[in-house]
């Protein structure tokens, strides 16, 4: 005969595993957690399902073990209630956690100025008389990380926002890990201060990163930066608010949602950049946009012992539809600056507003032609009549390595 206790056990047992399912199918769908956990950060994961698990392994192994006395019953079901209250509460306490800091109230700072890609931003006039311009790229500012490197990321946005004053910058693109933990609210809060502060009235393009989507944290971007007038803030023509192409001339810039790897970027995504890459005409520059790396120098992390270098899945899965066929792609996610060459495109990561630099690299790309570690920055990119100028700067604007993409 099953006691009350233990129908009581087996019912908050129920409720535990209910609750910690239903936050994992919750988590998995939002941006950048299955590349989290493919990623080696597995163990938070695992720890909560075997949370969830566990109530339901305890209590259905004491209730099927045969105890004659009353008070052995008892203490079982006890133990039963307990470990199933223990995993209820930690459950609902991180679900209230994380969806009170994800959907809470909006974060009331002003956003930056957005560009909206479907409009794309205003051109110069050239020395030849045609479309030219000159715009920043930085990515990996880790706004919320105590390490990160604060007067660098202020000395870099200040610098450009003078320029933008001045005539002399059209725009910034930030490549995103904007914030340390996208799903920590006072995280967006810092952030979304320091833009206002720093770079006032400097026209951004934002693009998400891995730590901006940590659990959650794909909401919060969205409210702060998502640059289009669509559902979701996804601009006109684009697949999300991190994937769409604007048109600025002879330049065309396409950014492409990847925040850990090719995770979700699947048939659809994958007809979509071949179109839009088949509509441009070859005597015109296509730059792609991304947070995480194709190419790179790099390490293994000590605490995953993931390859941080040459991206194997980007390398394999998405790299053979743009080799060859866009001229420069842009990424960050490694803190490093880097200039790589293949056969008909060029590659430059550019991880260095702010966050904490990587290691000296244990891994030297065979595509790499220049790289610096340790420094902090922006690259240039300005479309002139020889061809698309590219200048890596560091923090007080001194140039560390220029080269000019050229239509052949």
């Amino acid at each position: 005969m099953v006691s009350k206790g233990s129908r009581i056990g087996m019912m908050v047992a129920w409720s535990a595993f209910a609750v910690m399912a239903a936050f994992m199918v919750w988590a998995f769908f939002q941006e950048g957690t299955l590349g989290m956990y493919r990623w080696g950060y597995r163990a938070p994961v695992l720890a909560l399902c075997a949370l969830g698990i566990l109530p339901l392994v305890v209590g259905m192994v004491l209730r099927h073990t045969s105890m004659r006395s009353l008070q052995s019953q008892a203490r079982a079901s006890g133990i039963s209630i307990f470990i199933s209250a223990v995993s209820l509460v930690v459950g609902l306490g991180i679900a209230i956690y994380l969806f009170s800091n994800a959907y809470g109230a909006a974060v009331a700072t002003q956003p930056p100025v957005l560009i909206d890609p479907a409009q794309g931003f205003k051109l110069r006039t050239g020395v030849d008389g045609g479309a030219s311009f000159r715009v920043a790229l930085s990515s990996d500012a880790h706004y919320g990380r105590d390490v990160s490197n604060a007067t660098a990321r202020s000395a870099i946005l200040r610098r450009s926002q003078t320029e933008y004053e001045q005539g002399r910058l059209d725009a910034f693109f930030n490549l995103g890990d904007t914030v340390e933990m996208g799903m920590d609210a006072s995280d967006w809060k810092e952030a979304l201060t320091a833009l206002n502060l720093d770079a006032p009235s400097l026209p951004f393009l934002m693009l998400m990163g891995n730590h901006d989507g940590l659990i959650g944290g794909g909401s919060r971007w969205r409210a702060a930066f998502a640059p289009g007038s669509g559902k979701r803030g996804i601009p006109a023509g684009g697949l999300s608010a991190s994937s769409w192409r604007m048109d600025s001339g002879p330049v065309h810039f396409i950014a492409l949602d990847l925040l850990w790897g090719p995770e979700g970027f699947g048939t659809k995504e994958k007809d979509w950049l071949s179109m839009q890459l088949e509509s441009i005409p070859s005597d015109e520059f296509i730059v792609v946009l991304s947070h995480c790396f194709f190419y790179s120098s790099g390490y293994i992390d000590e605490g995953t012992g993931k390859a941080w270098y040459d991206h194997e899945e980007m390398i394999r899965d998405v790299a053979p539809l743009i080799e060859g066929k866009v001229d420069l792609v842009v990424s960050g996610h490694n803190h490093y600056m880097e200039w790589l060459e293949t056969d008909g495109s060029a590659w430059a990561v550019v991880g260095v507003l702010g966050g904490i630099p990587d290691p000296e690299p244990s891994y030297v790309s065979p595509h790499s032609v220049w790289f610096k570690q340790g420094v902090f920055g922006r690259l240039i990119l300005e479309l002139l009549p020889e061809g698309l100028a590219c200048e890596f700067q560091d923090e007080t604007g001194q140039t560390l390595f220029q080269k000019t993409v050229t239509k052949h």
